[in-house]
């Protein structure tokens, strides 16, 4: 069944007539009736009685109450990718945990008071993972740590973040050699950007491969740093915060692997939802708004 022919139908039901109802949807007479005998024929039933005013049989009263509905899912399906119309639905976002731990609270609070008809679902996990849960349709959008991901996937640039070599005790310089071959590194799973610097750290110290414990969260990552169970690569910005609770120290690192960028990841824009383009426009808003701030300060 096509969506104009219930639209019709349901315009002869509510004005009783085939010519009232070509009048009110802007077609001719004709149109009107062959679209009502292709839906009789398509049902196999009978569903206007034909006087004045026309009718509905008793199936017709039966497809009258589906075609309300769908007819106005339709319409309202419509309406939601309309430039001006009111977002709503759902949001779905992914993140990596150290991101959504400084960066997102008070972005995803702005955006749920501008826009309180939509949900909003955040997924945490590494950057590999959330780029192909994108890739797939599973997220609408993921802030990731910046890395090649192919044409099919769009990466915006978000934050500027800088890591840190984190400790429970003060440290003077980057350990030699023979302590970090030694010295067991706590991180996220395969596939983190951050474990990625780690391993480059390695690599530039000419140390062999780092013996690495896997956490599934952030708060067990720094618990443990703070305990003396190892060190960590964290942006800087995160470990501020959690100085309130934990006693920690921290060592600046080189520019050249310190110095990551999170990126917004997204399918092409002829992709996105209207949940997504309203969220890329507060994004967009809150970048000008934190320009002139960032200017100042360098």
């Amino acid at each position: 069944m096509l969506i104009r022919s219930l639209e019709i139908f349901r315009a002869v039901v509510d004005t009783g007539s085939f010519s009232a109802a070509a009048e009110r949807l802007h077609t001719v007479q004709s149109n009107v009736t062959a679209h009502i005998k292709k839906l009789e024929t398509e049902l196999d039933a009978r569903l206007l009685e034909r006087r004045t005013p026309v009718v509905p049989t008793p199936a017709g009263r039966q497809l009258l109450s589906y075609a309300r509905r769908i007819v106005a899912l339709h319409d309202d399906a419509v309406a939601r990718f309309h430039p001006q119309a009111e977002p709503a639905g759902e949001l779905r976002l992914g993140s990596m945990e150290t991101t959504a731990a400084v960066h997102l609270p008070g972005l995803l609070s702005t955006f749920s008071r501008r826009w309180p008809h939509l949900a909003v679902h955040l997924r945490t996990g590494t950057s590999s993972a959330l780029i192909e849960a994108v890739r797939a349709g599973q997220l609408d959008a993921a802030f990731v740590a910046g890395e090649k991901v192919g044409e099919d996937v769009l990466l915006r640039p978000v934050f500027e973040e800088r890591l840190v070599l984190v400790s429970n005790r003060p440290l003077d310089a980057m350990p030699d050699r023979a302590t970090l071959a030694q010295t067991a590194f706590l991180a996220f799973r395969q596939g983190c950007g951050y474990r990625h610097s780690i391993e480059k750290l390695f690599a530039e110290q000419r140390v062999p491969a780092p013996r690495i414990h896997e956490f599934g969260s952030l708060d067990a990552i720094v618990g443990c740093v703070a305990a003396g169970m190892g060190l960590a690569l964290l942006p800087e910005s995160t470990v501020r915060q959690y100085r309130q609770r934990f006693e920690l120290h921290t060592l600046t690192l080189p520019a050249s692997f310190a110095d990551v960028t999170t990126q917004l990841a997204t399918l092409p824009r002829p992709s996105w939802s209207r949940a997504l383009e309203v969220f890329m426009e507060g994004l967009g808003a809150l970048e000008k708004e934190r320009a002139p701030v960032q200017a100042a300060v360098s």
